[in-house]
């Protein structure tokens, strides 16, 4: 009898062993719930990635830290996630939800990827400094490689952890969605031999990128567009009459706009001589330094321009050793060529492979600027119908002749140069007295429905005023010769 009922023991007692051993129905209902909710999530999240490949981009940022998407395992998609490295530049297309954004990183043959918000990465840093790192320990050491470059493992002492936490730098700096290319070099902007050299380079910039290319000039002191001013009265004791941190504010405003177009922006800055004047602003330009390797070669430059030029050699030339002295890390392109046509296929090597790297294949954008030329109101439409009526009447013969002498204009390899603006006149460098009539006249000569609608009416004064003074002419007759025929 005690045998059995040992036996009947030792069997229910397996039996509920093997029972509580087994999962039941409702616990393989939950994985398998979750399991499908995990694969539907990845399925939009998939699909919002590939929608986003034709949306326009919202804003850029720099990188200020190192990210390694590949041991993110959060991801919504897994292996979807960037990898890149500090001072990288991405374009953000949209947001996903608060830990992530969608975009892509800003080089040749990236495709879009989910990017971290600041948020995840601010989460990151708290939780790698709550939990630091320790000898075999796989979650800190993962979570350090993961994110790096501007945040320590160990936390300091308190006095320099304040100091530090003052100091804080964030993981992206917003830029312009085009980085803007700011000329450099020889010497000092104003005088002969360096305005002449980088006219004759914006000049072939505009034939060589028709269509996708702007060229602004810019007056105000952009050196003052730091990105957190400490001491506003400071800088504006510093600022001269024509800058105050109103117009460069607008300036660099205006700079952001014409970037979102996607078209590569040329900055004719007046100011900047030096790149390290824009080293802290929110710009991140394309530096490029027009260099003279030999101090000699440019002194005699300067002398072979006449005595105008020659009563100021000291100056020119102790700008021009400031900018050999600088490292090259503070430019992006060096043009150290001898002759004009080398230095310009070489910018435009470099500004090609920019150009593939901030746009995606078939994805090329139309150029809002060109969109709003070509927009006419309503009355303006009406009048030329009217217009067109009475011409089609009477005047077949003189529209046939019109229209064969603007396509004769327009095929003989000046098709940037607009016929309702210049006629049918040849472009002559030497009848222009003033060299960026051509370059720069939507910026110069706006109309006065445009200037109020841009809302640029200081800059326009600026630029009317300064065309008035003589220093600008005789600038004008300085950028209006050719690049010298020097070999340096």
């Amino acid at each position: 009898m005690s045998l059995s009922n040992s036996s009947v023991f030792l069997l229910n007692e397996g039996s509920a062993d093997s029972y509580t051993s087994r999962p039941s129905d409702s616990d393989l209902s939950l994985e398998e719930d979750r399991e499908a909710y995990r694969r539907e999530a990845e399925r939009q999240a998939l699909l919002q990635l590939e929608r986003a490949k034709t949306k326009p981009v919202a804003f850029a940022v720099k990188t200020n830290v190192n990210y390694c998407g590949a041991l993110d395992e959060d991801c919504p998609v897994q292996g979807a996630a960037i990898n890149f490295e500090a001072k990288d530049f991405l374009h953000i297309k949209e947001k996903y939800n608060n830990d992530w954004w969608i975009g892509r990183l800003v080089k040749e043959g990236c495709d879009i990827t989910f990017i971290p918000s600041p948020l995840r990465l601010e989460a990151m840093r708290l939780k790698q400094e709550q939990k630091p790192r320790k000898p075999g320990g796989n979650s800190s050491a993962s979570l350090g490689d993961m994110v790096s470059g501007g945040w320590r493992s160990t936390p300091p002492s308190t006095a320099k952890q304040k100091q530090k936490q003052t100091e804080h730098i964030p993981p992206y700096d917003v830029v312009p969605s085009m980085r803007p290319v700011v000329l450099v070099g020889p010497s000092l902007k104003g005088y002969e031999v360096t305005d002449m050299m980088q006219k004759a380079l914006f000049d072939f910039l505009k034939h060589r990128f028709d269509g996708r290319i702007s060229i602004t000039r810019v007056t105000a002191d952009l050196s003052l567009a730091k990105r957190s001013v400490l001491n506003k009265k400071t800088i504006m004791e510093r600022s001269n009459t024509r800058s105050s941190l109103a117009e460069v504010q607008s300036e660099i405003e205006r700079i952001f706009e014409l970037a979102k177009t996607l078209q590569l922006v040329v900055l004719d800055a007046d100011t900047i001589n030096n790149p390290a004047q824009l080293a802290k602003t929110s710009l991140a330009p394309i530096i490029v330094y027009v260099k003279v390797s030999s101090p000699k070669v440019l002194q005699r430059l300067i002398k072979s321009r006449g005595k105008s030029q020659t009563k100021h050699l000291n100056v020119q030339m102790m700008a021009g050793d400031k900018l050999v002295q600088c490292p090259p890390e503070m430019f992006d392109v060096i043009l150290d060529e001898n002759q004009l046509e080398d230095a310009c296929e070489h910018l435009a090597e470099y500004l090609e492979v920019y150009w593939r790297a901030t746009h995606l294949p078939g994805s090329t954008p139309i150029n809002p600027l060109l969109e709003q030329n070509l927009m006419t109101p309503p009355s303006v439409i009406s009048s030329l119908q009217e217009q067109q009526l009475q011409e089609e009447r009477g005047e077949q013969d003189s529209l046939v002749q019109s229209d064969e002498t603007s396509e004769t204009s327009r095929g003989d390899g000046r098709a940037w140069q607009p016929p309702s603006q210049h006629g049918s006149r040849q472009l002559d460098t030497d009848e222009y007295s003033d060299a960026y009539q051509d370059l720069y006249k939507p910026h110069r000569n706006p109309t006065p429905s445009l200037r109020s609608a841009n809302g640029h009416d200081s800059q326009d004064r600026l630029l009317e005023r300064d065309s008035e003074q003589s220093h600008n002419e005789h600038n004008n007759r300085q950028r209006s010769r050719a690049w010298p025929r020097d070999s340096y």
